[in-house]
């Protein structure tokens, strides 16, 4: 096959007509030569569109790709932070717990430390030279952070949280 590209339109089909208009119409302009060179002109911006085409679904699936891979960073990081606030804030409860412990204001009784524990920061009990008063039902119900937290809990997360003080077995 050479360079030279021939074909007919048949003014009976209804598609080959609406080509047959539109160059007769933009032949007649000033501007162009002849109905050869709008063909030409007609391919060349057929060809422009869809290599833009291309370039815009191709900048698109990058755009795709990078919002995703940010979404997941994201979400690490976040996931990494709210672990990291978690961890801190129970080293937090364990350290003023063993901070008591050693300083003879809170026993080393398990009962009393999973009930310390189970109330979380709430209850911070002053440091003083009294003997700490014995934790009962009765002191449960008239501190209502305590009796709220410590309900709450679900017994395996009462024992786990026990087990890491049971200290009382040496």
């Amino acid at each position: 096959m050479g360079n030279a590209i021939s074909f007919r339109l048949n003014p009976k089909c209804e598609s080959d007509r609406k080509i047959l208009a539109w160059l007769e119409a933009k032949s007649s302009q000033p501007g162009y030569q002849n109905q050869t060179e709008l063909i030409k002109q007609a391919l060349l911006v057929a060809i422009e569109q869809e290599s833009k085409g291309r370039q815009e679904k191709e900048i698109t699936e990058w755009m795709e790709n990078a919002i995703h891979k940010v979404t997941q960073e994201f979400t690490k990081v976040v996931q990494e932070s709210s672990q990291n606030v978690a961890n801190n804030m129970f080293a937090g409860v364990l350290g003023a717990m063993a901070q008591q412990m050693n300083m003879g204001v809170m026993p080393m009784n398990l009962g009393q430390v999973q009930q310390v524990a189970m109330a979380g920061c709430a209850n911070h009990s002053v440091i003083s030279n009294e003997a700490p008063e014995p934790v009962t039902e009765r002191n449960l119900q008239d501190n209502e952070l305590v009796s709220d937290n410590s309900m709450l809990m679900d017994n395996d997360t009462r024992s786990k949280l026990g087990s890491l003080f049971d200290m009382g077995d040496d």
